[in-house]
């Protein structure tokens, strides 16, 4: 009996060898990455459904931008529901034991959540940007129809893209128990990293940084917004791009790096060991977005905040000295 429970064991040990050839210690990030992704679960989980339920009146009128808050919200909890999985995961040494279908779905809504995260964070800022820059082409955009039907289209292709890409790159009959991973990277893999790193950051980045000079200038010209109106907005913008580098930037940088180096190095499995912890640390802290957006959304604004106040009726203590944010345009001031 004891000889049959040893050859299991050592088959499960060919097993989880077989996605890590380069011998990477899994236990270095055993401890660090479920108790970082527990603390945003436990926080994150109440404080995006307590953001979303005071949000949802928002949408009865014309009014596009709470939409774009609120899949922003959805793509956070998404990202948040599959935390547990990876708390698992991590803390059994990079063992996945839920099947390697539950890995491809799980993996698929994780990626697409932080991918969808990144876009609408984007539409966000063009959406401030045409009601204050260009309100005259805003009215033909700012309908709740065209919000919904460009909402559908982000989530749509996002998920058939990382479906594909999930399946050709971890094809579902691979005898692994790594889950979305393998060491060292094969050559498809890093090329579609680098592709989807420069996609997901770097254009990304450029754009909302673009977006928000350009709005702060038309800021100016505007002479019928007072001052505090003036600094709110600006400070809107400046905090989206302060969040986008805070979350994506360390991930992403790092993401460069690593796949960068694999290209260059001389022996991969060496480059593999060398940047992992780096590389899973800054992989943990992209569900910090969880956190984040809510605070930054409900309380950055005075209709949300207000919204909240509704439903939460202790935040109408709270002090909070922005002004109100919106642009020369009705788009975010309509209320039931």
């Amino acid at each position: 009996m004891e000889s049959r429970s040893n050859i299991s064991s050592l088959a499960s040990l060919t097993v989880a060898s077989m996605g890590n050839s380069c011998g990477i210690d899994f236990s270095q990030d055993g401890i660090f990455l479920p108790v970082l992704h527990g603390t945003f679960f436990i926080i994150g989980v109440p404080l995006n459904l307590t953001a979303l339920f005071g949000l949802f009146r928002l949408i009865k009128s014309e009014n596009v931008l709470p939409v774009y808050v609120i899949n922003l919200l959805i793509s956070d909890l998404i990202q948040l529901l599959t935390l547990p999985f990876w708390m698992d995961y991590y803390a059994n040494g990079h063992y996945w034991r839920f099947g390697p279908q539950t890995c491809q779905i799980i993996g698929m809504l994780f990626y697409s959540s932080i991918y969808a995260g990144i876009f609408f964070m984007c539409i966000i800022a063009l959406e401030r940007h045409l009601a204050i820059a260009r309100p005259l082409s805003f009215k033909h955009l700012g309908s709740l129809k065209f919000a919904c039907w460009l909402v559908l289209a982000v989530w749509t292709l996002l998920i058939l893209a990382q479906i594909t890409a999930v399946n050709k790159l971890f094809p579902k009959g691979q005898n692994f128990t790594l889950c979305i991973e393998k060491y060292p990277s094969e050559g498809s893999f890093i090329t579609y990293r680098l592709i989807t790193l420069l996609l997901s950051f770097i254009i990304p980045l450029s754009f909302i940084v673009g977006l928000q000079r350009q709005t702060v200038h038309s800021l100016m010209a505007i002479k019928s917004l007072s001052f505090e109106e003036k600094r709110s907005i600006r400070g809107l913008l400046t905090l989206l791009v302060i969040t986008f580098v805070t979350v994506f930037g360390p991930y992403h940088f790092i993401g460069c790096v690593k796949y960068i180096g694999l290209l260059m190095h001389g022996s991969t499995c060496v480059w593999e060991r060398a940047v992992f912890v780096p590389y899973q640390m800054g992989r943990g802290f992209l569900s910090l977005n969880s956190l984040l957006d809510p605070v930054f959304y409900i309380f950055l604004r005075k209709d949300f905040r207000a919204a909240a106040r509704d439903y939460l009726p202790c935040l109408g203590r709270i002090r909070i000295g922005s002004a109100q944010t919106d642009g020369p345009t009705n788009t975010t001031e309509e209320h039931d």
